[in-house]
Order: C-alpha cells, then sequence, then structure tokens
C-alpha cells in the first residue's frame, strides 16, 4: 500500500501524505521503522476520515470503513493511465488504500521507489549480525511460515519440518510469527532461527483467527495486537529472509515483501 500509493502520487502528480496510525495492526511508528524524513505523515486512526467523509475522492479496494460512499479499486482498473485519470476525475483530496500492488504498476517504477525506502540502520544492523555470526552459507534457503493470521491457511508446518529434517546438506533459516513453530524448527542441525524479544499476542482471548474489532471498530478474523518491538523484530525477520533462497510456502503478503526487497537488491 504505501510503495503503490507513492507511486501513484507522483504519477498523478499529488502530494503523497503517508497515514501511519499507531494501532493493534502495527504499533511501530513510521519513523521506527524507516530513515525517510522527506514524507509527511500522520498518525492518524483510520476511523476518523468517517467524519470527513465529503471531503475525500475514495480509491480503495472496499469501503472497509463501512464510510458507504462511492469509490474506484485501484485493483480494478486496468492500466496506470486510468488510475491517473480517476485520481484526476475529482478536486477533492484522496483517500486511498490497498493491501497489494496493482498489476499495472511496472517493475521499472517499483524498484526505485522500494530501494527509495530506507530500513532504519539498527534494524538492518540485527539483520546482518545474525546473518553473519551463524554463518550463513550462500546459499541459506528461507521459510516463513505465518500463523497468527492465517490461521488454517498457513503454510503447512509439519510437511516442511519433514523436508526440512531430510534436506541434511542445506542450511535453512526458519521465521514465523507463531514462537511454538520458530521453537520446533530451532531443534533441527541444520535450521537457524532469529530469536526475537517480541512476539505477535492475542488482542482478546481465543484463536488468532477470532472475529475481532481493531482500533477502528472493523470485524477481521485476525485476533492480533502487534507491539512496536514485535512489529521491529519481524523486519529483522523479514531482512534475513529477503537475503535467502527463498522457498515459496504461501501468498503471504510478508513473504512477498521478502522477495520485493530482494529483487530490489539486484
Amino acid at each position: 500500500g504505501l510503495v503503490s500509493g507513492l507511486l501513484l502520487a507522483e504519477a498523478a502528480a499529488l502530494k503523497p501524505i503517508i497515514v501511519w496510525p499507531i494501532n493493534n495492526w502495527c504499533s511501530a511508528k513510521f519513523s521506527e521503522i524507516f530513515e525517510n524524513t522527506e514524507f509527511e505523515v500522520v498518525e492518524r486512526e483510520l476511523l476518523e476520515y468517517s467524519q470527513e467523509k465529503e471531503k475525500f475522492h475514495f480509491f480503495m479496494t472496499e469501503d472497509h470503513l463501512k464510510l458507504g460512499v462511492p469509490f474506484q479499486s485501484p485493483l480494478a482498473v486496468a492500466s496506470l493511465q486510468e488510475a491517473v485519470q480517476f485520481l484526476h476525475s475529482d478536486t477533492r483530496d484522496a483517500y486511498y488504500h490497498s493491501p497489494l500492488i496493482p498489476g499495472y504498476l511496472q517493475w521499472e517504477q517499483l524498484k526505485p521507489c522500494i530501494k527509495n525506502l530506507r530500513i532504519q540502520a539498527s534494524i538492518t544492523g540485527r539483520a546482518e549480525s545474525f546473518i553473519r555470526e551463524n554463518r550463513l552459507p550462500n546459499p541459506y534457503f528461507g521459510i516463513q511460515i505465518r500463523k497468527t493470521d492465517f490461521g488454517a491457511n498457513g503454510a503447512n508446518d509439519h510437511e516442511l519440518m519433514d523436508v526440512v529434517s531430510k534436506a541434511v546438506d542445506k542450511t535453512f533459516f526458519v521465521c514465523s510469527d507463531d514462537k511454538t513453530v520458530e521453537q520446533k524448527f530451532a531443534r533441527l542441525k541444520n535450521v537457524v532461527v532469529y530469536e526475537k524479544n517480541a512476539y505477535v499476542e492475542k488482542r482478546q482471548s481465543g484463536d488468532w483467527t477470532e472475529l475481532t474489532a481493531d482500533h477502528s471498530g472493523r470485524i477481521y478474523p485476525c485476533n492480533v495486537h502487534r507491539s512496536a518491538e514485535s512489529v521491529l523484530e519481524a523486519i529483522v525477520d523479514l531482512l534475513i529472509l529477503s537475503r535467502s533462497k527463498v522457498v515459496k510456502t504461501s501468498n503471504s503478503t510478508f513473504l512477498n515483501t521478502a522477495l520485493l526487497l530482494q529483487a530490489a537488491r539486484e
């Protein structure tokens, strides 16, 4: 959403304002993650926009705040030209929201934008130290097992455990948002795990996929609270994963972001 929003703003000659609420999805500030100071960033909970909905032109994948407003999905238009035309079809500020990068944004546009988003040196330093201290070979294989919001639809850790345990001649980096999954894989001699100081927690009692209201009152089958430290620790995982030969285990956006970071580095 951040990358595609910046690119669409540039294509439409609009000033980007990054709305970065501090909530249960991500309790880390933009400035705690990125070194970039050139952007205007506002820490505003999305629900506050419902009081001002008449001020905005909505370019979003769904009416996730139940505003009852007309909108166009950035994933439904056919080209960048159509997207720009929609943004220019109204004089009001555009409200953009998308969990995915629209397919019409080309790699030659995406790559410099991704490279320009500079992760804090303190975070990249942790990842580099881990790789160095564990003497990870080139290549090492990266596996991400997303469980807290994917639940039973996450990667099959039992099957992966069997595959990894038999590939004794290869070194694997395994990361997960579930501590018990990491602990299980860490018992294998050919597996390394970054031991995090904080993990995702449950917002309320129940399963990870329990229907749960977020800070803006939106109901999702995602019972998570990500503290600031758990987010920063997850980004260390993300960077280590991005340096590996990634094993595609799911359509996790975390995994796909690691692949984007990897491709942008080449």
